[in-house]
């Protein structure tokens, strides 16, 4: 197993370069989501990490659970958490650190860990999407549910349908003089 400590703020200016940001917390949850992929369906974990203005160390819910997010505070910015949690790893397991802060990078020597600048982890990333939507490895699934059930099925559920669709009929009333 592999665990991946990247600074999310390195890796999001590579992704987006002199872009603007239109919405930094959509930007953070779209590289998650990417990182999560890319760890999808391997045994690898990733502990990313934002610098934050914030007093206290943040750990945030993720999505996946091989995918950790954490903000740094006043007193720890990302590249301390990283270098905390290189230390920290279990013997055995083989780390990538991913950042381009290159006093970062001159710190966590180990021998079980290696070094990734921002700009090659993207790279990773961008080849790993062009992998995965290469219709060879995508497995074809209809859009609609018609597409996916068996023809007399769609055919009742249409009908049920249809039936809810219909007016309610009015309950009858009893005409004046009429013993019902």
């Amino acid at each position: 197993m592999t665990v991946y400590l990247i600074d999310g703020y390195n890796v999001l200016h590579e992704l987006l370069g002199h872009a603007g940001i239109l919405d930094l917390e959509d930007e953070r949850r779209r590289l998650i989501d990417r990182v999560a992929s890319y760890m999808g369906g391997t045994t690898d974990r990733a502990i990313v990490v934002f610098d934050s203005r914030s007093g206290l160390l943040q750990k945030t819910e993720s999505a996946t659970s091989n995918v950790e997010v954490y903000f740094g505070s006043f007193s720890r910015s990302a590249d301390s958490i990283i270098e905390r949690e290189v230390f920290t790893q279990i013997t055995g397991e083989n780390v990538v650190v991913v950042s381009s802060d290159y006093q970062l990078q001159k710190t966590i020597f180990r021998p079980n860990v290696i070094r990734r600048s921002s700009r090659q982890f993207v790279g990773d990333l961008q080849d790993h999407t062009k992998r995965i939507a290469n219709s060879q490895n995508c497995i074809t699934m209809g859009h609609r549910i018609e597409e996916t059930i068996d023809a007399g099925t769609v055919e009742r559920l249409k009908a049920l349908r249809d039936e809810l669709e219909a007016p309610p009929e009015k309950p009858s009333r009893p005409q004046e003089g009429s013993d019902t």
